[in-house]
C-alpha cells in the first residue's frame, strides 16, 4: 500500500476554504491528497452558506475535468438545503463532520489499488454496503443508547463486521466492560447532562483501552469539540454511513494497539 504522503490522489479544492467548519477537512486533504493545478481525479467544493455555489460553477469545472468525481462538503448552515432546494445530480454531497471518516475510508480504497466511490458511476446502488463488508472487526463493542432501535441497527451492522454487541443503558451504573475493545455512545445534541454521561462512559471503557464513537444530531463544531474533551475518539453524525462507522471503530482500535492504519492521519 501506499504510504500516506503529500502522493495522495489529485484534487481540486475550492470554495469558502478558511471557514472554521473546514479547517479538518481541509488539513486532512492537505496532508493525503495532491492539492494542485493538475487534471483531478476530484473536484471538492466548500459551501458554508446554501447556495453559495452554484451549479453552473460545478458544471464549468465538469467540463474541464470529466472524469473527476465531485463532492460538495457543506456546513453547518446548510443542513436544510436539500428540504428547499434541487439537489445537484451526479454529486456527492458531504456535510462538514461527515467528511473526515468517508475521505479516510475513499483514500484507504484508492491506497489499496480499489475504486474509490467517486469512481464509481452516480446511478450504482449499494457503494456504502459494498465497501462496508470488506471491514472486519473482532471482539465486543459497548453501545451505550436509551433507543431499541438504535442498539438494533447497530447490532445488526455489528455483526456484520464480526463483533459481538453489549447493550449499556443510560445512567445505569457500573457496568462490566471486561474484553470490551470499543464503545459508541449515541445522544442528541450533546447537552450538559449528556456531555456528563459520555465522560462516566469513555471513563469506563478506558480501563480496556477501548475507544469511543459518539453519536451526535446534526453536531456543531463547539459539540464536536465538547464530545472529545469528554473522552470521544471520534464523532459522527446522525443519521451515520455504517461503512464510515465501521472505518472509524477499525481505525481508532488499531491505534490505540498501536498499529498505523494506511487511512489514519492525525487529524480526530
Amino acid at each position: 500500500m501506499h504510504a500516506e504522503t503529500q502522493h495522495g490522489p489529485g484534487v481540486w479544492l475550492l470554495g469558502d476554504l478558511q471557514h472554521p467548519d473546514f479547517a479538518e477537512a481541509v488539513a486532512l486533504l492537505q496532508s493525503t491528497a495532491q492539492i494542485g493545478p493538475g487534471l483531478p481525479e476530484l473536484i471538492v467544493f466548500v459551501q458554508s452558506r446554501p447556495g453559495a455555489i452554484g451549479a453552473w460553477e460545478i458544471e464549468r469545472l465538469r467540463r474541464s475535468a470529466p472524469l473527476a468525481g465531485v463532492v460538495l462538503l457543506v456546513g453547518s448552515w446548510c443542513e436544510g438545503e436539500p428540504r428547499t432546494g434541487k439537489p445537484l445530480p451526479g454529486v456527492e454531497r458531504l456535510y462538514w463532520y461527515q467528511f473526515s471518516s468517508w475521505w479516510r475510508r475513499q483514500w484507504a480504497l484508492w491506497a489499496a489499488g480499489r475504486c474509490p466511490e467517486w469512481g464509481l458511476p452516480p446511478a450504482t446502488e449499494g457503494r456504502s454496503v459494498r465497501n462496508e463488508e470488506r471491514v472486519r472487526l473482532a471482539g465486543k463493542v459497548a453501545i451505550e443508547t436509551a433507543r431499541w432501535d438504535t442498539l438494533a441497527a447497530l447490532s445488526d451492522v455489528l455483526q456484520t463486521a464480526g463483533c459481538d454487541a453489549m447493550w449499556v443503558r443510560p445512567a445505569a451504573g457500573q457496568a462490566d466492560f471486561c474484553g470490551v475493545c470499543a464503545g459508541i455512545w449515541e445522544g442528541g445534541q450533546l447537552s450538559d447532562a449528556e456531555a456528563e454521561e459520555l465522560a462516566a462512559f469513555a471513563a469506563q471503557l478506558r480501563g480496556q483501552h477501548a475507544p469511543v464513537v459518539a453519536l451526535l444530531d446534526f453536531p456543531r463544531r463547539d459539540r464536536c469539540a465538547a464530545a472529545r474533551r469528554a473522552g470521544a475518539g471520534a464523532v459522527l453524525g446522525k443519521p451515520w454511513l455504517n461503512a464510515d462507522l465501521l472505518a472509524t471503530l477499525q481505525r481508532l482500535m488499531a491505534t490505540e494497539a498501536g498499529v498505523r492504519m494506511p487511512n489514519s492521519t492525525s487529524a480526530a
